[in-house]
């Protein structure tokens, strides 16, 4: 038994270091770098991390079918029609894609190509069989608190509400406002609404997405999902409102990536909640209806800190830009920081968050 435990530990501990690339600070999993080297056209790079990636998570059809582009743009056509077959083997399911895309073309007539395309469209025809319907669904889920230093039940504190990015946890939140030692707040920070399956497997930690990627909701959800998402996170702040000790105040809501995303819908939607609102590296989509409901930060008086990092490999710094210039034009109190630390925050600037937050709380 305890050699079988042992054995078991090996294993487990190998699948982590293969699905995880982890060089210094980059705990991004070999999924995630293939596809940010596929979408610079690196294809020998991604072609790399995407094989990777299947000897760890051999089901993955998706990176199975990249693999295929990438070997297909390096000129490697037998590794392309391996890739090809094997994403066909274990459920690849978009037969409608495979005939949209030029790439596979060159193989049309060849004998295994074929065989794989008729199995990928009885992938699909089986999935038909047993259609979705979605509803929206109540569930428990969770928020963690981090207390200020010298914190006393006795004493009322503003709330501070910190919005992880995809693909995060909470934790990654609740360390950045343990750097800032905010005396005056307590944190309050709420996993996003979906459990990302295949980087939460991969990684053997919990990574959480408010989009809900891979549960593959059509488009047509997407207004909804984000309507949802957004009610999830005011709910988690009314039950923190509910028994903390705070002062009347309202909170500060912060947000990093897709969480700046949602800090930015959740504000402009229900301004009369919230003393202020800070972005940091956020995303920003049109289903969200922001740049439609700024005028509310404007009627409220809601102040806002816009961040962006300008060599951000992730969100364009255009994308803070011109968030921060609409907010400009709209007449809203913006404060637009720029500053060079990739996709996330650097000292000079969590510093500069720090005075912000510290200006605009409640005395």
């Amino acid at each position: 038994m305890k050699f079988f435990l042992a054995c078991l530990g090996i294993l487990l501990l190998s699948v982590t270091n293969e699905s995880l690339a982890q060089n210094g600070n980059d705990m991004r999993s070999y999924r995630e770098k293939a596809d940010a080297e596929m979408s610079k056209r690196n294809y020998a790079e991604a072609s790399l991390y995407y094989e990777r990636w299947l000897e760890a998570m051999p089901r993955d059809a998706d990176a199975a079918l990249a693999l295929a582009r990438c070997k297909i743009m390096l000129q490697e056509s037998e590794s392309a029609l391996y890739a090809f077959e094997k994403a066909a083997r274990i459920g690849y399911a978009k037969p409608e894609l495979i005939a949209a895309d030029t790439m596979f073309r060159r193989f049309i007539g060849q004998k295994r190509f074929d065989k794989a395309r008729l199995l990928i469209e009885k992938n699909k025809s089986d999935m038909e069989i047993f259609p979705f319907r979605y509803v929206p669904q109540t569930r428990m889920g969770r928020y963690r608190i981090a207390y200020p230093p010298a914190y006393s039940p006795n004493k009322r504190y503003n709330l501070i509400v910190m919005l992880h990015g995809n693909g995060n946890d909470p934790t990654l939140m609740l360390r950045l406002a343990q750097q800032m030692s905010i005396e005056d707040a307590i944190v309050i920070s709420p996993e996003a609404a979906y459990l990302k399956f295949r980087e939460s497997a991969s990684s053997f930690n919990e990574k959480y997405s408010a989009a809900g990627e891979d549960r593959n909701f059509p488009d047509s959800l997407k207004d909804e999902i984000i309507d949802l998402s957004a009610q999830w996170y005011n709910s988690i702040i009314a039950d923190a409102q509910s028994f903390l000790p705070l002062k009347t105040a309202l909170p500060l809501i912060v947000g990093f990536s897709q969480g700046g995303f949602y800090a930015s819908v959740i504000a402009t939607r229900y301004p009369h909640r919230y003393a202020g609102v800070v972005t940091i590296c956020a995303s920003m989509y049109a289903e969200g209806k922001v740049m439609d409901n700024l005028k509310n930060l404007r009627k409220y008086g809601i102040p806002a800190l816009v961040m962006h990092s300008t060599d951000d490999p992730v969100v364009p710094f255009q994308t803070g830009e011109l968030l921060a210039g609409a907010m400009q034009n709209e007449k809203i109190d913006v404060e637009f920081y720029s500053y060079q630390g990739g996709h996330w925050i650097n000292n000079e600037a969590m510093e500069n968050l720090k005075r912000w937050l510290n200006e605009h709380l409640a005395k």
